[in-house]
């Protein structure tokens, strides 16, 4: 249903757009908890920074840096140095944008396949290493085979490129259609969320987006997946949900500055995954 607004609202909102710098760098923190019963499963904490550089014809470029484990697990550390190759197929990323500001593809999809499959040689050692490490390799080759889909589906991509409908001239009380993400507690399934939004003018310039978001489809999907694989081990039944809060900030430029996104999968009391994606703006290159 779309956000009635008063006329004080719209005027208010009035000079809200979409800006970027012409070269600014942010700086991503994300920090992640999972529980499994009493105990806590694994908490990880990384950082990485973006330069983003907008071309023409809503066209973006990323140039994204090393990701940097400010805490992790010890026994993950195998699969992070991994990891860490598997991003230097990404490192430059070329994306152009629907008028909304969401992504509509990825415009360097070549450069980035030939990229990741000089990578995956050098990854051959790894999987004649570990069986379990050549899963997880064949995994990401699926997804840089299907590389537009999957960046849409990334989380993180999908909350520096949200589509306000003011973005696509659409009126400031329209709704945000809904998305689809992966799951992380369900590896390889599908989620939709519906999200509700409300934007406010700050007293000293810019304006402040704030985001509720929860799952569209409600339990039934999961159901039979958690039987086969949680049932037994966590004993309760499912009760699953999935919740977004997150608040966006743009200066007094309308360009964006910060971010602050906390996201909860649960399964149950016993066992239930949150997620903090923290984005700020750390210097404007150039104007």
């Amino acid at each position: 249903m779309a956000i009635e607004l008063t006329n004080e609202q719209i005027d208010e909102t009035s000079g809200f757009k979409y800006a970027w710098y012409k070269k600014a760098e942010y700086n991503i923190n994300i920090k992640s908890y999972l529980t499994l019963g009493t105990g806590k499963a694994n908490q990880t904490e990384i950082e990485e920074d973006w330069t983003i550089v907008p071309g023409e014809y809503h066209h973006i470029t990323i140039h994204s840096s090393p990701q940097r484990y400010i805490q992790s697990d010890g026994q993950m550390q195998p699969f992070y140095e991994i990891l860490k190759e598997v991003n230097k197929a990404t490192q430059v990323l070329e994306i152009s944008l629907h008028p909304d500001k969401s992504i509509q593809e990825v415009t360097n999809k070549d450069e980035v396949s030939e990229k990741w499959n000089t990578i995956k040689k050098d990854l051959h050692f790894f999987e004649l290493v570990k069986e379990s490490y050549e899963t997880f390799i064949r995994i990401y080759d699926k997804e840089f085979k299907d590389i537009d889909d999957n960046i849409k589906l990334n989380f993180l991509y999908q909350i520096m490129f949200y589509p306000l409908p003011v973005f696509r001239g659409g009126g400031l009380g329209d709704e945000i259609p809904s998305r689809t993400t992966l799951s992380i507690l369900f590896p390889g399934e599908k989620l939709r969320y519906d999200t509700q939004y409300k934007i406010s003018k700050k007293d000293e310039g810019g304006y402040t987006v704030h985001i509720t978001a929860k799952n569209k489809d409600g339990q039934s999907q999961f159901e039979s997946v958690y039987r086969d694989q949680y049932q037994r081990t966590l004993g309760s039944s499912l009760d699953y949900a999935y919740s977004v809060e997150g608040e966006y900030t743009y200066n007094g430029d309308s360009v964006l500055s910060e971010i602050i996104f906390h996201v909860k999968e649960k399964l149950n009391d016993n066992m239930f995954y949150v997620c903090r994606y923290h984005i700020k703006l750390n210097k404007k290159v150039s104007v």
